[in-house]
């Protein structure tokens, strides 16, 4: 109950065998005594099996060169298939991880996107254990599927988020009437800041969605999880973009958008 107000409140205030069988080669009539209607078969039955071993083999060594690459590298294609398992593990392990160094306290926030546009995306993922100690990174993987770091981009009262305009990654962050729209683009293996616009609520601008819909700026779908300690395990909200939630129940990492 408590992570559904502070969600609600954020919002308010923000706004992953059988081989071929070989041919039976014997006969129940010795070699010099079979017709030539046998031998004849015998022969075809022979060259059938040599082709097909041919292509079998070309088949397989085509197979093999499209999900390797040389020096062990995992394929593009391949890659495409593994990285919500990656990720998920990721997620995970490090929910587990904050879990166990805080007596079964955690929180996470993660979203995807596509920042170096191939195909795959990266992860923008908060964690920790409040507002206080939060941490948002961006997670991508290198060539071989491993994690990769791409840097520091927020903490607490922050919110995920992109410019329609652009399609520039954001961080909102808004705390006690006070705002700040982060744009951060993709720069070679990291991300950094490009530009940002603050404001804060008055008069004239009575909340943080009248500023973010005049800037063009949408919130991302991304999934919420928290637990306050082992006993009451782990509860989940998907929620979307245009303000609605899933709750889930245990770890969700079933969304990979």
């Amino acid at each position: 109950m408590k992570k559904i107000l502070a969600m609600l409140c954020l919002t308010a205030v923000v706004l992953a065998g059988c081989g071929k069988p070989e041919a039976d080669s014997s006969s129940s009539k010795e070699p010099e005594t079979a017709t030539a209607a046998e031998t004849t078969a015998a022969a075809e039955t022979t060259e059938y099996a040599e082709t097909t071993a041919e292509v079998t083999t070309a088949e397989v060594t085509t197979a093999a060169e499209t999900t390797t690459e040389p020096d062990g590298n995992v394929s593009a294609g391949g890659l495409m298939d593994m990285y919500p398992a990656i990720y998920e593990g990721f997620i995970k392990s490090e929910f587990d991880r904050i879990a166990s160094e805080n007596d079964g306290l955690a929180s996470i926030e993660f979203a995807f996107r596509d920042l170096d546009v191939d195909g795959i995306p990266e992860l923008i993922f908060k964690r920790g254990t409040c507002e206080a100690d939060y941490q948002v990174n961006v997670f991508t993987l290198d060539s071989e599927g491993n994690i990769k770091d791409c840097g520091l981009i927020g903490g607490g009262h922050t919110a995920f988020g992109y410019d329609e305009n652009t399609g520039r990654l954001v961080m909102i962050w808004g705390h006690m009437g006070a705002a700040d729209i982060e744009y951060l683009e993709w720069d070679n293996g990291t991300v950094k800041s490009v530009d940002n616009y603050e404001f804060t609520l008055d008069e004239n601008t009575p909340s943080y969605d009248t500023v973010l819909e005049e800037k063009g700026i949408k919130y991302m779908d991304h999934v919420s999880a928290y637990q306050s300690d082992y006993e009451t395990g782990v509860t989940s909200w998907f929620c979307h973009s245009d303000g609605t939630i899933d709750e889930k129940e245990g770890l969700y990492l079933d969304y990979m958008g």
